[in-house]
Order: structure tokens, then C-alpha cells, then sequence
């Protein structure tokens, strides 16, 4: 889950920064980008404009940077005022002669005024933090500067375009309303005062169970989530893959048995680790099937196989050898897990693990995501398909909370599911995220955006 963002970005957003938002080298013109409170007036003390600036909120001002008391250049100066620029405060942009001395001499002077250096990606940080843009469009907007095709290109600018989550922020506020009138009913619940019926509970949630749905099918046509990274747990049968599974997931969804070929069918779930989603499937254990069924469960595994992204092969000290089927997929990313080590232990080279004392478990969890984060790249775990991990949570929660009060279940439990919805909802609005996962976000932009 993730936790409010660290009070160190909260002081830091309020810093006057400065960058270079042009390329670097030779060229026409220059531009440097200015945002922080009161930078207005910070600027004016070396700009000379050559009309009065006080009523103007934004655009084109002609103005003049003076070099000293009797030289100064033309520049172009550029204002937004807050709240109605990019990053939500005061926003400047210089254009000005590509002369590296000018430009020198204008940082030197931010400088002295009290402006730093910008961070990678610190402008689109602060129009999140300030609730501009939300995680959808930081990914567009770097997707937007990454394009190196027309095709890239507009696909990143419809993600862009935005209003997929306005009506989000809607369902939330209508969440936290349902979640103090549920609270109410368990603080009245000894006195028999009812401070909301069953039934407008059961309505309230199917009116935003509507609503979530609309949003994954809408992130769906936008190509979210399209790239979901699989994570397949194979091996041969009895090999311990499905006790593996479920204490990777913290449940028991898979049906656990000492008779071999127990799992006839894939059984998945997704996972949020280390703010990574992904998909995590349990195949049949892999054997010559010996009736129509089992043939039919082996041809589904070495389809899942396929399309699996990493590979955790298991096997316990009697199947420790890898299958060449693995060992060919030289796209993929194989573990190679020796599982049942309470009994005997597995190759060096093998990650050892037990279900029974939990041996090795953090390990494998740390080689897994170490693995997605290599193949997300610079999309980084905090992507699109994390958005769409969110929302199908989101969609889980409400669903086992519509359950909660068709079945009569203690309020206790309902409104543990509508908290967490409430935060898996936040992880899409941009109103919970972790420091670490923000460092991961805008890291990937270059100085100046």
C-alpha cells in the first residue's frame, strides 16, 4: 500500500528552481524555464519590460536583460501566474540570443536571487504534487518527449488528453461519505440507530462499481495496461509450485496435495510488490499428460509459457533438472527455484526456498522484482499497467464489499474493503504515493520538464 508522499517534496516544491528547457549545443534561441512562489519579483529585479507588467496573468511580454548600466539584450519574456500555469505557481520562460555567455550570465543571476538548479523531471513533479496532471498523463507527458515515431507520438498524446480520472475524485469523496456513514452505523450499532440502510449501501457501491468498470475499459481503449508483465511458477508435478504460489500471494488459492498433477488448470492473481504489478500464474506441472484433460491442462501451460515475460522453474531434490523448453527461451527471464529445502537442499546456483519455514521467500520476491523492474525499463514499474493494477483492485474491493452487505457480513469487514478502496483509488488520483515511487517517476525526464 502505498503512504502519504515524505515532507521532504512537500518543502522542496516550494523552492524557486530554474533550467534549460531547450536542447544543448548551438541554435537560434535559448530558453530558460522559471517556476517557485513570487518568482515575479524575484526576476523583475535584472529584467527591464518595456510595458507594465503588473495586470497581465500570462503571455508575451517584450522585455530586455540588462548586462550592465549601459548594455542589454532583447529577450522574449513568457509569464503564467499561478494557480493557471503548468505546475500550478508562477511560471516564466526566457527566450533569449543562444549565446552561452548571455545564458551564463542570466543563471548567475537567478542564482544570486536565490533560485537552484532544477531536478530531472522537478516542473512535471510539482504540476502533480499541485494536482495539474495526474499518473496517467506523467507517463504521456515523458512518452510525448520519448516518441521517436508518429505513430508513438500520437498515441502518447491521446493518453495525454486526460479526463479519464476527473470523475474519480467524485467516487472518492463518495467513498469517504460511505465509509464515515458505514463507521457510524458500527459507533450506533449497541442503540439501535441506523445512520445508513443496507440498501443504499448496496446502491452507493453499484453506482461507483459503474463507474470503475467505465474507467478500465476507458484505460483499456487508451492501450493501458496492454503490456501487463506475466510471472508463470512451473516445474514438474508435486514439485511444490502451487504451496510456492500461495504463500507468495499470502492466500491459499491454490489447492495444495501430495498427489502429483493436482493442478490441472492456470490459476492467477495479481500482485503489487515494491509498487511493481504484475500477473502471477500457476501452471500444471509439466509431464506427458495421460488422459484427454491433462493434455488439454499441459497445452494451455506451454501457452502460458509463451506468453509469460519471467519464468520461476521449481523442483525439489528428485526433479532438479532444468527442462530444455526453459533453457531455450533466451527472451525470458528463468529462476531457477529449489523448493522443499526443511528436507533436503537444492544446487548452489539455485534460489533455495521452503513453504513450510518461509526459508528464501524474500529472496525470491527481491530476483522477481528486480526482473520487472529491469524489463518495465524506463516505463518503470510506476507506469500505465500499474494504473490499470489499481483500478482492477479498486474493482475488488468494492465487489467484496457489495458481498459484505448482500451476505450480512460483519460491518467490521465492509469497512475494511471500502479503505482500501478508498487507497487504491488515491494510487490512481495521484492523493497516495510513495517518495520512493515519485524518485522513479519523474527521475526518467530530462532537467527543464
Amino acid at each position: 500500500m502505498g503512504l502519504p508522499i515524505l515532507k521532504r517534496e512537500i518543502l522542496l516544491s516550494h523552492d524557486l528552481i530554474c533550467a534549460c528547457s531547450s536542447p544543448a549545443g548551438y541554435g537560434a534561441r535559448q530558453i530558460i524555464r522559471i517556476t517557485g512562489d513570487k518568482a515575479l519579483d524575484c526576476v523583475s529585479s535584472f529584467i527591464h519590460f518595456k510595458i507594465p507588467i503588473l495586470n497581465i496573468s500570462k503571455g508575451l511580454v517584450p522585455a530586455s536583460f540588462l548586462l550592465d548600466d549601459f548594455r542589454s539584450v532583447a529577450i522574449d519574456f513568457y509569464f503564467w501566474k499561478s494557480p493557471a500555469s503548468y505546475t500550478g505557481q508562477d511560471v516564466i520562460e526566457l527566450h533569449l540570443i543562444s549565446n552561452s555567455w548571455v545564458v551564463d550570465l542570466v543563471f548567475s543571476k537567478l542564482f544570486e536571487c536565490g533560485f537552484r538548479p532544477a531536478k530531472p523531471g522537478e516542473f512535471t513533479l510539482r504540476a502533480f504534487l499541485n494536482g495539474k496532471v495526474d499518473i496517467a498523463q506523467v507517463d504521456a507527458i515523458h512518452q510525448v518527449i520519448e516518441a521517436s515515431t508518429s505513430d508513438g507520438l500520437y498515441k502518447a498524446l491521446g493518453k495525454l488528453a486526460g479526463g479519464v480520472f476527473d470523475p474519480l475524485h467524485k467516487v472518492k469523496d463518495d467513498l469517504l461519505n460511505l465509509l464515515a456513514d458505514v463507521e457510524a452505523n458500527l459507533d450506533f450499532s449497541t442503540e439501535d440507530i441506523l445512520i445508513i440502510s443496507s440498501d443504499a449501501i448496496l446502491k452507493t457501491i453499484g453506482d461507483m462499481l459503474a463507474q470503475i468498470i467505465v474507467l478500465v475499459k476507458k484505460l483499456q481503449s487508451r492501450g493501458v495496461g496492454d503490456e501487463k508483465i506475466r510471472v508463470i511458477i512451473v516445474g514438474p508435478p508435486n514439485a511444490g509450485k502451487s504451496s510456492l504460489f500461495n504463500i507468495l500471494v499470502s492466500g491459499q488459492k491454490s489447492l495444495v496435495s501430495p498427489i502429483p498433477g493436482t493442478t490441472r488448470d492456470m490459476v492467477t492473481s495479481r500482485i503489487d510488490w515494491d509498487d511493481s504489478f504484475f500477473e502471477l500464474v500457476d501452471a500444471p506441472g509439466i509431464e506427458d499428460g495421460r488422459d484427454f484433460i491433462e493434455q488439454q491442462a499441459q497445452n494451455l501451460a506451454f501457452k502460458e509459457i509463451g506468453l509469460a515475460d519471467v519464468i520461476v522453474y521449481c523442483a525439489d531434490k528428485e526433479h532438479q533438472q532444468v527442462l530444455g523448453l526453459f533453457l531455450k527461451a533466451d527472451e525470458k527471464s528463468l529462476l531457477k527455484v529449489a523448493t522443499k529445502i526443511d528436507v533436503s537442499n537444492g544446487p548452489d546456483d539455485w534460489i533455495p526456498t521452503s513453504s513450510v519455514t518461509s526459508h528464501g521467500i524474500e529472496l525470491l520476491k527481491k530476483n522477481i522484482i528486480d526482473i520487472i523492474h529491469q524489463k518495465n525499463g524506463s516505463a518503470s514499474a510506476s507506469g500505465l499497467a500499474r494504473i490499470d493494477g489499481y483500478a482492477n483492485l479498486c474493482l475488488d474491493n468494492l465487489r467484496r464489499a457489495h458481498h459484505c452487505v448482500l451476505f450480512e457480513e460483519p460491518l467490521e469487514i465492509l469497512a475494511l474493503e471500502l479503505r482500501e478502496a478508498i487507497e487504491n483509488l488515491g494510487q490512481i488520483t495521484g492523493h497516495v504515493f510513495t517518495d520512493d515511487l515519485l524518485d522513479r517517476m519523474f527521475s526518467r525526464f530530462c532537467v527543464g520538464k
